[in-house]
């Protein structure tokens, strides 16, 4: 190739590799600084403001989780489709949002389990839960519109901004934790209006027509079962297994979720484009996104090999066989939001919550195994989350392999029709 084709050929690279960059950069420029903000918030805080700051938005985060059933995604997919959304599922969101901030301000007392502080700031932090349901419906459609500078935008008001915001106080000398907080607030509304932002379109389109209840419930109760596999092997390890053997786990674990980072960026623009382009080729999108796992987790591999006593000191021996497994398990899950994202674009919900439950249950199941033959350690438990993983992916495979097949097979042992 000469070098006048292939400028131009790199530059074309360059362009449809910007947007998964950008995604990507936000991700790990956000890991950075909370992994530099952290010992700082620690050290300003103490262990008993630190826990003060979680508790004041752990309630938040979990009732934006479970409060929407789904809808926002459903309804932006719906939008972008038809190009006009359900009118009743929109009013839905809103009041459910309206309803879960309320419920939330006037419990705040007993989920602050008497701590005045706590119960003040859970009150103030609950207007992010009245406008969360208009802000996931926001993001949804930038991201299945590939507006992904908006999307991008939203995600670093909330894991740029508070970090950073509270990287510059601790350096001022001005960090407590009311500041701490108020940064964390601040990022967590800018962030609302972003999604607000975006929602309008949708708003502005909504008439009367049936809300995407089967699709937006699935998905969601498919997120909801991959929420709870996701963090049982830690909850399972704090209750059987030592607290170095948990703090080596959860070190692997954190690391080997950075390693998805630009995969799940990736995942993200590809998104837009099976909404945009139905025939895109999953295979080639498969591949891409493995690809890119493989790519990530060799490095990170490699420079935890190469530099582990000199990052993390001399007390993290056998960190390397659970951060392997746990990179691969990474990579499987990244394959299943991949298949999610597919299915989302395309309004299709069979066959997303059935695997999450199976996969669940093969953790589960083998972890309950390993803890009974007393050989749950670090490695052991990422071999059970690499096994749920697995067979999560195996089981949606089989499940599109099987009744493509099954037809042709039925033909051949049928017969010819005379």
């Amino acid at each position: 190739m000469s070098r006048e084709t292939a400028r131009p050929a790199t530059a074309a690279l360059v362009r449809r590799a910007r947007p998964a960059l950008q995604l990507a950069s936000v991700t790990y420029v956000g890991l950075a600084l909370s992994v530099v903000s952290a010992p700082m918030l620690a050290t300003a805080l103490g262990a008993s403001g630190r826990g003060q700051l979680a508790a004041a938005f752990a309630v938040i985060h979990v009732l934006g989780l479970v409060a929407f059933v789904g809808l926002p995604r459903g309804i932006a997919v719906q939008d972008h489709r038809d190009e006009s959304a359900s009118r009743a599922a929109v009013v839905l969101v809103g009041v459910a949002g309206l309803l879960s901030a309320s419920a939330c301000f006037l419990a705040a007392d007993v989920l602050a389990g008497g701590d005045a502080w706590v119960a003040s700031a859970i009150r103030l932090s609950s207007v992010v839960l009245a406008l969360a349901g208009l802000y996931q419906l926001g993001v949804e459609r930038m991201l299945v519109g590939s507006r992904l500078a908006g999307y991008n935008l939203a995600r670093a008001c909330n894991v740029v901004l508070p970090s950073l915001g509270c990287i510059i106080a601790f350096l001022a000398g001005a960090l407590t934790l009311e500041l701490a907080f108020a940064i964390t607030l601040a990022g967590q509304l800018l962030a609302s209006l972003v999604g607000i932002a975006g929602s309008i379109g949708a708003i502005r389109r909504a008439e009367r027509r049936p809300a995407p209840w089967r699709f937006s419930l699935s998905m969601w109760s498919s997120t909801v079962v991959d929420g709870v596999a996701w963090r049982l092997d830690q909850v399972l390890l704090a209750m059987l297994a030592s607290s170095a053997t948990l703090g080596v786990y959860a070190v692997a674990s954190t690391l080997a979720s950075a390693s998805g980072g630009l995969t799940q960026a990736i995942n993200a623009v590809l998104y837009g484009r099976f909404a945009a382009d139905e025939a895109l080729r999953i295979r080639r999108s498969r591949l891409l996104s493995l690809g890119s796992s493989a790519l990530a987790s060799a490095a990170l591999i490699t420079g935890i090999a190469l530099w582990q006593e000199t990052l993390l000191g001399p007390t993290f021996d056998g960190l390397l066989a659970p951060l392997a497994v746990l990179c691969a398990a990474q990579a499987l899950n990244d394959q299943w939001q991949l298949q999610v994202y597919r299915q989302a674009a395309a309004q299709a919900h069979a066959g997303i919550a059935l695997p999450s439950w199976i996969g669940l249950a093969a953790f589960a199941a083998v972890a309950a195994a390993l803890a009974l033959a007393g050989a749950l350690d670090a490695t052991s438990m990422a071999v059970a989350v690499l096994i749920g993983a697995a067979t999560r992916v195996v089981v949606r495979l089989l499940s599109e392999a099987l009744p493509a097949r099954m037809p042709s097979a039925w033909a051949r042992a049928r017969g010819p029709v005379l």
